[in-house]
């Protein structure tokens, strides 16, 4: 170093422009942990600390600083607009971010209004902005008097050209080494859209070559923009099959579960962010979700897996279309017709859907009606009806308000059969209420916004008459970080089956030797049919 800095033009001044390179670097790699595994540890640095990664993170800006430092200055401030967007992103959805996803998966934002700005976390921007004005001092302490100029102008001949050289070999050479060139072309092991999008595939490379070469090769690519196959196309797995061809004497049970009457009225809940773990939580004495918790001895209880996916919207449309949805697109805000809708099995009796957001928010209230629901209450409906808006993350109506008018909807018998999506659930999450003794941070946030929730499920169960078909799930996990002690909770979300006032059917069933097998949530969508009567 010390050789190097002495021929450097600038000398001590070169060490400050480094000192500035090596800070983009540790601000790109630190971003780059936190979107690929949620937090920072010892052990996420460690699973994501590559040499092409640090190669690609270094080179990139040390050649940008050779070449202009100009240049260099304007990409410094683009590095922490992107890493702004990058961490809120991962915040708040826990996916990396890829072009797929902005170009697909954003449109609607703007429906949200002023309630989007919950999402921007201060703390984030406050530490971006100080790694900013570090960089900026380190840049000008290494701006060189006119001799040393002068002298860096002929050193760039040799520099620049090795710089770009070794970047350029770092990153083809890892795209064709390890499988990521299908991000670039339609070559090589993942040849489709899906793959060359897929968070899986996203985080791959991130893990290589850092977001800029990323989403270099989405563009070039041009999977990000291709419309084309954006239409779900693969139905989910149907697991019957396989249990039939080991189980042939229980084919009237689906996978061993029994059946339940559908007789009576619907209702069909799905919770955001709920934790198939939640149901069994307790802390100082106190249940999180007693409600719930008091249904299982007479419900069946499925274990799903069920990954985050943008919008959270993909996840109800993999259960009532039966399609599977990859993390990175929005279907609704392209898709027109539903064929395979389950919805359509409930069309005599007048099914209602009922959502506290706005309905045009990713042409929600398009899909659902295009999906078979005879009428939708969203946000518009709900408070023309006299429901408030509430001051939570979103400035949604709560879920006890959009619960109770799906439960004056059965009531008033407009119809049998309810679609409610809940919110209040939804990260940052609300208020503690009550704070069950565990501080005031994001998992004390969490708990505390379920129990708020499973009160509101108490109240509008309590209202549903007797025989009601009750199918609760969670659209996804929370991927809230677990206090020590505590089993993490796995993307698992609970698939639970009551018929109120009616636990007969359960009787004889084969489900207790299929109770702790984990379903996919789509493959669940073949259960859903079953129960709602489209056959197996």
């Amino acid at each position: 170093m010390r050789m190097f800095l002495r021929f450097a033009p600038g000398g001590g001044r070169f060490l400050f422009l480094l000192l500035s390179v090596a800070v983009s670097a540790l601000e790109a790699f630190f971003v780059q942990v936190f979107s690929i595994h949620h937090m920072l540890t010892v052990e996420s640095l460690r699973e994501t600390v590559t040499p092409s990664l640090i190669l690609v993170d270094v080179l990139a800006p040390l050649c940008l600083a050779l070449i202009s430092r100009k240049a260099y200055g304007v990409f410094l401030v683009l590095q922490s607009a992107a890493g702004a967007v990058i961490l809120h992103y991962a915040s708040f959805f826990y996916n990396t971010l890829t072009l797929s996803t902005m170009y697909h998966s954003m449109q609607g934002l703007n429906r949200l209004g002023g309630s989007v700005f919950v999402f921007v976390r201060p703390d984030i921007l406050l530490r971006l902005a100080l790694v900013l004005a570090l960089q900026f001092l380190l840049l000008r302490l290494a701006a060189p008097s006119s001799e040393a100029g002068s002298r860096l102008r002929n050193a760039r001949a040799v520099f620049v050209p090795l710089c770009l050289l070794v970047l350029s070999v770092t990153v083809f050479w890892e795209h064709g080494s390890s499988g990521m060139l299908s991000l670039w072309t339609s070559e090589g092991p993942h040849r489709t859209t899906f793959d060359r999008r897929s968070q899986e595939g996203a985080k791959e490379s991130v893990r290589h070559l850092g977001y800029l070469a990323t989403w270099a090769g989405e563009w070039l690519g041009g999977a990000y923009r291709d419309t084309s196959l954006i239409y779900a196309e693969k139905r989910c797995e149907d697991p019957q099959k396989l249990f039939l061809a080991a189980h042939p004497e229980d084919a009237e049970t689906w996978c061993g579960c029994p059946v339940p009457p559908a007789s009576g009225p619907v209702a069909m809940i799905q919770v955001e962010s709920l934790d198939y773990a939640a149901l069994s939580m307790s802390f100082a004495g106190h249940e999180v979700m007693p409600f719930l918790r008091s249904l299982l001895p007479e419900s069946l209880l499925l274990r799903g897996f069920a990954p985050h996916k943008v919008g959270s919207a993909n996840s109800d449309y993999e259960l009532l279309n039966g399609r599977v949805a990859e993390e990175n697109v929005m279907y609704y805000s392209y898709i027109r017709e539903y064929p395979d809708s389950v919805v359509r099995a409930l069309a005599g009796r007048r099914p209602a859907t009922f959502h506290g957001l706005e309905g045009g928010l990713f042409n929600l209230r398009g899909a659902y009606r295009l999906m078979g629901f005879d009428r939708t209450f969203f946000k518009e409906e709900l408070v023309q009806e006299g429901y408030p808006v509430s001051s939570l993350a979103m400035e949604q109506v709560a879920d006890e308000h959009v619960l109770n008018a799906a439960a004056e909807y059965l009531e008033k018998g407009e119809g049998e059969a309810v679609f409610v999506v809940t919110m209040s659930s939804h990260i940052p999450f609300m208020e503690p209420y009550p704070p069950f003794g565990l501080g005031k941070g994001l998992f004390s946030r969490y708990v505390s916004s379920l129990h708020y929730v499973d009160d509101c499920l108490a109240s509008f169960y309590a209202r549903l008459p007797e025989g009601t078909l009750f199918l609760l799930w969670g659209d996804h996990g929370s991927d809230v970080p677990y206090p020590s002690g505590l089993k993490e909770n796995g993307r698992h979300v609970p698939f639970l089956v009551n018929v109120k006032g009616n636990d007969a059917w359960l009787a004889g069933g084969a489900g207790e030797r299929e109770k702790d097998r984990s379903f996919t949530l789509c493959s669940l969508s073949w259960f859903l049919r079953r129960m709602l009567g489209q056959g197996n």
